[in-house]
């Protein structure tokens, strides 16, 4: 669009993503969030690099970038985070042919032991021979799964991963697609609850409204390139923010006594915390 080849739009963006980093990286000092740590625990933006540094992911890469994508969906990260180990014995080291023969009922059961089941944790297990069929399939079209991922723009491939066509995958929406991408080291940001409500009018404002998933991958995006930041590391800074178990300084009810962004913020003058 026309905020692409504008100095003055580029300059703007670039203005709000330096206090928009800024603000959240004070704000989680404030309440003595190790965010460089956490962010360095995800592994994201480590796989980023990488990626630009010339590594390229395995289909067994692929397979746990998808099944940790499917755990995040509508429940809190740490208690995933903190069985990172015991998640990879019981998905049998994501070996493709091992996990598509497995009994999704026994991943099910292991994975509610576990306490890092979902609502939809069994469609999810019952998808995922069909899902790694897919893969493989995506593997005999461009060579590798790998290079599908980074065949085009992000959010063309998650669309693809998304939405009815031959590279659906089952139980895959918009925002667990890009985070599937994230995992094999995509650049790019994950549109979920916490990001949508944080820069929406009701909270900092930038965007009209309450975005969509796709609206706010979009302001995430041209955040990070006129701001020349890694979208995956703004996003995750912006998710720690909000996230229950982390910051958890703009949540459903928002802490906006510990934000350095407050001043700025709509929240104050709204009634809508979502």
């Amino acid at each position: 669009g026309s905020w692409r080849r504008s100095p003055n739009v580029k300059k703007r963006w670039r203005h709000y993503t330096s206090v928009l980093v800024t603000g959240l990286q004070q704000s989680l000092v404030r309440r003595g969030v190790g965010f460089e740590t956490l962010i360095a625990s995800f592994g994201q933006v480590a796989a980023s690099e990488r990626r630009a540094d010339g590594h390229r992911f395995d289909l067994r890469d692929h397979v746990r970038a998808l099944l940790f994508a499917q755990l995040s969906n509508q429940r809190p990260w740490k208690p995933i985070a903190d069985n990172i180990e015991k998640l990879r014995d019981l998905f049998l080291d994501f070996e493709p042919d091992r996990l598509a023969a497995a009994d999704p009922s026994e991943l099910v059961a292991g994975l509610k032991a576990l306490r890092c089941g979902n609502r939809s944790v069994l469609p999810q297990m019952e998808a995922l021979a069909a899902n790694i069929g897919t893969l493989r399939r995506i593997e005999a079209t461009f060579g590798t799964v790998d290079a599908f991922a980074s065949h085009a723009p992000p959010d063309e491939v998650a669309r693809k991963l998304s939405a009815p066509g031959p590279y659906k995958l089952r139980s895959i929406g918009p925002a667990l697609a890009l985070e599937y991408l994230r995992n094999v080291g995509i650049r790019a940001s994950k549109p979920d609850l916490h990001v949508r409500r944080a820069i929406s009018a009701h909270r900092l404002g930038y965007t009209p409204g309450h975005p969509s998933e796709w609206e706010a991958y979009e302001v995430i995006d041209r955040l990070a390139v006129e701001g020349h930041v890694n979208p995956t590391y703004l996003d995750n800074l912006l998710w720690i923010f909000c996230a229950q178990d982390y910051g958890a300084i703009c949540g459903a009810t928002p802490r906006c006594g510990d934000c350095e962004l407050a001043p700025s913020c709509h929240f104050p003058h709204s009634h809508a915390a979502t």
